[in-house]
């Protein structure tokens, strides 16, 4: 083949590229004229089923045994005899129960980044999970938490976000969600118990960019809802005091769009055209937010105005205080001694289940019916 020809190729299979790009972003900009969480859901569901491929082996190797082993069928509670008990995860085993209960949910799988915790809430009755509980570094540009704080810029932001956690996923599992199990991972958030298991985890380590030290004093713990406004953080309160407080919205920027397989055309068109995005930790913000700040910028260049970042889907933000003088340490974290709430994690499981559980159990009887091969059933179809 002639240069020419080889050129006239490699020019229409660029070009072919993107239009197969754009094709994909015509349907997703259709979906997002619909607002309501059903509408957000199938948003995710082929993300949600890239990712269940991805891990198939996994899923039909162990999944199966852990939802029939540790799952539970309705008919096994009995919700006056629930014992929740929190277990740090901390071996294989347990990575593998926490893992396939993540699949269970409608967003896509992620395994967090940075710094990172996870929890396992099993009941002592009938030895099933009730839910999960996972922890990562904390996202440093999230306004309305910044604002909320009054954070500044720099060191001084730096070292109270290091003394910070983002909730990357929290959830029960059914039937343990029907009976308000949601609530019970809220409160088990901002235990004693997960202070101490970050303190035993990080104190004293480095952080991998900054190489700062890091203090094994957690403060606070941040999330973002799912779909617009939570009905599981909402009004969740403990001796009077909310356990997350809403402090505003995001502003409805990512990367809905980039499925794993739409994200590797992307960047392969972005390679042909010349334009590298490194990935990796250490590497900045995002890779795929700034895979799709690059593929908007080179659109521009070749005549294509089309937004890619901000998609309008506002999630409300929240801010767990671990400590009663949250806003006074921020100002002055070297000089303020934080005063820790006393929760152990006992005492906001009794809470939960005289608060929240026994009454549901006796309104809504749907836990009852409820069998956990549902669970493996919902993974299987993607399969």
């Amino acid at each position: 083949m002639s240069m020419a020809a080889y050129q006239l190729c490699f020019a229409e299979y660029v070009d072919a590229l993107k239009q197969e790009i754009l094709q994909e972003l015509e349907k997703f900009q259709k979906c997002l004229n619909t607002t309501d969480k059903e509408s957000m859901r199938k948003l995710h569901e082929i993300a949600r089923s890239e990712e269940i491929k991805k891990h198939r082996d996994f899923l039909l190797s162990e999944s199966q045994k852990i939802v029939n082993t540790f799952f539970a069928d309705g008919f096994e509670i009995e919700p006056e005899k629930i014992e929740p008990v929190l277990i740090p995860v901390e071996n294989d085993a347990q990575n593998s129960i926490f893992k396939t209960a993540r699949f269970t949910w409608s967003l896509p799988y992620t395994e967090g980044y940075g710094r990172r915790l996870k929890f396992l809430i099993f009941d002592n009755h009938n030895g099933k999970l009730m839910g999960i509980l996972g922890l990562q570094s904390p996202v440093l540009g999230l306004k309305a938490r910044n604002e909320y704080l009054g954070l500044g810029t720099g060191a001084e932001k730096l070292k109270v976000l290091n003394r910070t956690m983002d909730i990357y996923t929290l959830g029960a599992v059914p039937p343990y969600n029907f009976l308000l199990g949601g609530k019970l991972m809220v409160l088990s958030a901002v235990s004693n118990e997960v202070r101490e298991a970050y303190r035993r985890r990080y104190e004293g380590k480095t952080t991998e960019i900054e190489k700062n030290t890091i203090d094994g004093r957690l403060i606070m713990l941040t999330t973002t809802s799912a779909y617009g406004r939570s009905s599981i953080y909402n009004r969740v309160k403990y001796k009077g005091n909310l356990t997350c407080i809403p402090v505003g919205y995001t502003e409805g920027q990512g990367t809905l769009f980039l499925t794993s397989s739409l994200c590797e055309k992307v960047r392969e068109y972005l390679q042909n055209k010349g334009v590298k995005v490194k990935s990796g930790y250490g590497n900045g913000p995002n890779y795929k937010f700034r895979l799709a700040k690059a593929l908007a910028k080179q659109l521009k260049l070749e005549g294509i105005e089309i937004e890619l970042v901000t998609h309008g889907v506002q999630r409300e933000v929240y801010v767990f205080p671990l400590i009663k003088n949250l806003h006074e340490y921020v100002r002055a974290p070297d000089t303020t001694r934080p005063d820790y709430y006393d929760y152990p994690f006992s005492e906001l499981a009794n809470y939960w289940k005289e608060r929240y559980c026994l009454p549901r159990s006796k309104r809504n009887r749907e836990w009852q019916a409820w069998r956990k091969e549902q669970a493996w059933q919902d993974i299987a179809r993607f399969l």
